[in-house]
């Protein structure tokens, strides 16, 4: 019998997916903090650009013009002006996963409810796991599929066409190009070098008051506020906490929490990320790896496509030999940076 023969039409069949899509859990479910907190900044799916082959973002580097200092009211003003714009190019990033089902995995489970629960089961783990890939390329970067995707991690992704944006080198050293912009031509510019703190192996010496000297620095430089999500790695986060404990108080109103965890630091709320660059990718590697990732989302940000954001097509019946129909969950945007001196890393930072 062929599927398109069955009593569940592609129509309801797609109907049906799109509102399942809006609550899951599986057994391999990853906390995806980044998509949290872009959420929580901007909206889900936002922002967007329509069209276009890439995204162009202007930067602002120079003077427009030079100040004359006024005595009599006869000076003659300084007219020399330059353009002080240089534009960051992004190319868009795209991936797509399928989800199927044949006609004999239909007629095997007979009755709509059955056809129904698989193809809920297989949206929902096909769009979980889309999403910790897209975070884990965020985050951590080298994901395999997701190689037209930008980074985060200027720690370990430093060669090929997209580099990682927040590097660990002090500021005025670092070299990555974000945008197609060079971060070593800009040494002087303290938008276009991300803010770090180096904790040298030792939370307990360092952690606190590092944290606290990056977001001093990120503030001095910053265009549009503090940092908005701080990204934190599960050793950092407990290190954090560890640290805090004796300076917090649990007692409210109806109860005392003794248990209770930090998700806040100096206003900024905490997002334990599963992801945090490892340095080098080697899993507990002890070089400098990324303990905290302060971001400041209106500047560091994914733009996406209008219908990319994690977008189901409709089921259609494969045409060809194939008796399967399937529908195909899209993904197309892009991280984008506007400013790198508003956001910063804090390394090594996983010894208390």
């Amino acid at each position: 019998m062929p599927t398109t023969d069955l009593t569940i039409g592609n129509e309801l069949l797609s109907t049906t997916m799109h509102i399942l899509m809006k609550d899951w859990r599986d057994n391999v479910h990853e906390s995806v903090a980044f998509l949290d907190a872009q959420e929580r900044v901007h909206g889900s799916g936002k922002p967007v650009q329509s069209g276009g082959s890439r995204i162009v973002v202007p930067l602002g580097f120079g003077e427009h013009s030079s100040t004359t200092r006024m005595q009599t009211g006869f000076e003659r003003i300084d007219l020399s002006v330059e353009d002080v714009f240089v534009p960051a190019q992004y190319d868009w990033g795209h991936v797509v996963r399928p989800v199927a089902i044949s006609s004999e995995e239909e007629m095997v489970n007979q009755g709509d409810s059955a056809v129904l629960s698989i193809l809920e089961s297989r949206v929902q783990m096909t769009a979980n796991a889309l999403k910790r890939e897209f975070v884990k390329q965020i985050v951590k970067g080298e994901q395999a599929g997701w190689e037209d995707w930008n980074t985060l991690n200027g720690l370990d992704v430093t060669s090929g066409s997209h580099h990682g944006f927040l590097e660990t080198l002090a500021v005025g050293s670092q070299t990555n190009e974000v945008g197609s912009v060079d971060k070593g031509s800009y040494t002087g510019k303290t938008g276009w070098q991300n803010q770090i703190f180096d904790g040298s192996g030792s939370f307990n010496a360092n952690g606190l008051a590092g944290l606290y000297d990056l977001k001093v620095e990120i503030n001095a430089v910053s265009p549009s506020g503090a940092p908005n999500v701080i990204l934190a790695s599960r050793a950092g986060f407990k290190n954090l906490k560890r640290a805090l404990q004796a300076h917090e108080r649990y007692v409210d109103q109806s109860k005392i929490d003794g248990g209770r965890m930090v998700e806040m630091f100096d206003g900024v709320p905490i997002n334990v990320e599963y992801n945090m660059p490892d340095a080098g990718g080697t899993p507990g590697s002890t070089a400098d790896p990324i303990s905290f990732y302060f971001l400041n989302m209106n500047d560091i940000h994914c733009l996406w496509d209008p219908q990319g954001y994690f977008d189901l097509s409709d089921f259609e019946t494969v045409s060809g030999e194939y008796d399967v129909r399937a529908a195909k969950l899209r993904c197309r945007g892009q991280l984008i940076a506007k400013h790198l001196g508003s956001s910063g890393v804090a390394f090594d930072l996983e010894t208390f």
